[in-house]
Parts: structure tokens; C-alpha cells; sequence
């Protein structure tokens, strides 16, 4: 049989006990915060809301019901992107470094919603009479068509050549267009802005 006494047994290598105080003992600590604040990402209820005042108020309900407004990082020279008619705004999380401009760019991005809604399906210019409109309607009659924020460059080779039959005006593309595009200055002198596949815009080259 095992005799006990001969066992010696050493508690100085075990952990010290500390009582238990309350439920304050049992909270982890705080992680260490990181350098940069992290990047908001997706959809802005509080944006969402803003801009469907806005609309209500220039007695657009259907666009009230359809807008969205999205934070995204993949914009990086870009402040903001409207599309149409989907009725979805797209923001770049570097906006809220500039005092003022996320609110100067979520009505610009608007009233390119606006425009084209108002327009119905004549064509119109991106920044024309239609959409300087809209910015005023919007309170801010002194938009221009580009920002100045210091945001970084984003240089893409256009590599695809378009040109219209009729005028022979070319366009420079990134990539090529989804669906049948005709060249806007003829639509708007002979098919009064409406799309017209006379002047339809033809692949002349591609690098």
C-alpha cells in the first residue's frame, strides 16, 4: 500500500489566490484603440431619412420611397456617384474630413437624381440647365460641376474610341457601354434630346 508520508508535496509553485470582489474583477480590459478610425461602410439611415425630407419637400414621393445613400471606400478620387434610376447614392467615406461637404455632396449627387427624373426620357447634359436646377431647388444655386477636395488621383487609360456617324465627335471610354448610347449634341438638334439610333455611338478603336 502507498505510504503517504513518504510524499512531499511543494504549494509554493501555485498561483496566489485573490478573493473575489465583484462583478468589476469579471470585465476584460479595453482593447487598445486603433491609430485610424475605422471606415464606415454601407447603407446611412440617418442620411437615408435627410435626403427623403428633401424629396418629399420638391414633391417627389416616388423617389422618397426607392433612395438609398451608401458609404464607399472603393471611391477614392471620386466624392460621390448618382444612379439613376435606381435612385441610390453613393458617398466616399473621406467626405467626413471636410468640413460642410458631406451634406454639399449628397445634394449634388440628388439633384443628378432629380434632373433625370424631371427630364423623363429625354436625354439631358450631366451638368446642364436641368441639373443646375435641381441645385437650386436644393439650396445650393453656386454648385460646380467637379469637387476640389484634395482626395487622391485615380489616373485610368481610356482605351476605347467612340464616335457618332453623323458628327464624327469622338468619346473616350474606360470600358465598354452596357447598352446602345447615341451621341447627345445630335439627339438634342435633331431628335429633340431623345434617343435616336441614327446617331448611335460606334467602337472606331480599341488599344
Amino acid at each position: 500500500m502507498l505510504d503517504l508520508s513518504q510524499l512531499n508535496f511543494d504549494f509554493s509553485a501555485l498561483p496566489r489566490w485573490v478573493p473575489f470582489r465583484s462583478v468589476r474583477d469579471l470585465t476584460p480590459a479595453p482593447l487598445a484603440s486603433s491609430a485610424e478610425e475605422t471606415v464606415v461602410e454601407g447603407r446611412d439611415a440617418e442620411l437615408e431619412e435627410q435626403t427623403r425630407a428633401m424629396l418629399l419637400a420638391l414633391d417627389l414621393p416616388g423617389g422618397a420611397k426607392l433612395i438609398t445613400v451608401t458609404w464607399n471606400s472603393r471611391l477614392r478620387s471620386t466624392a460621390g456617384y448618382a444612379r439613376y434610376p435606381a435612385w441610390a447614392i453613393e458617398l466616399n467615406p473621406k467626405l467626413r474630413e471636410f468640413e460642410g461637404q458631406v451634406d454639399r455632396t449628397l445634394k449634388h449627387e440628388l439633384a443628378h437624381l432629380i434632373a433625370y427624373h424631371r427630364s423623363g426620357r429625354r436625354r439631358i447634359e450631366p451638368h446642364g440647365k436641368e441639373w443646375r436646377q435641381a441645385c437650386v431647388d436644393l439650396g445650393i444655386p453656386d454648385e460646380k460641376a467637379h469637387h476640389r477636395l484634395p482626395l487622391p488621383r485615380n489616373e485610368v487609360e481610356r482605351k476605347l474610341t467612340y464616335a457618332c456617324p453623323a458628327c464624327q465627335t469622338a468619346v473616350q471610354r474606360v470600358r465598354k457601354f452596357r447598352r446602345p448610347t447615341a451621341c447627345l449634341h445630335c439627339c438634342n438638334k435633331h431628335a429633340g434630346g431623345r434617343y435616336d439610333g441614327r446617331f448611335r455611338l460606334v467602337l472606331k478603336a480599341q488599344a
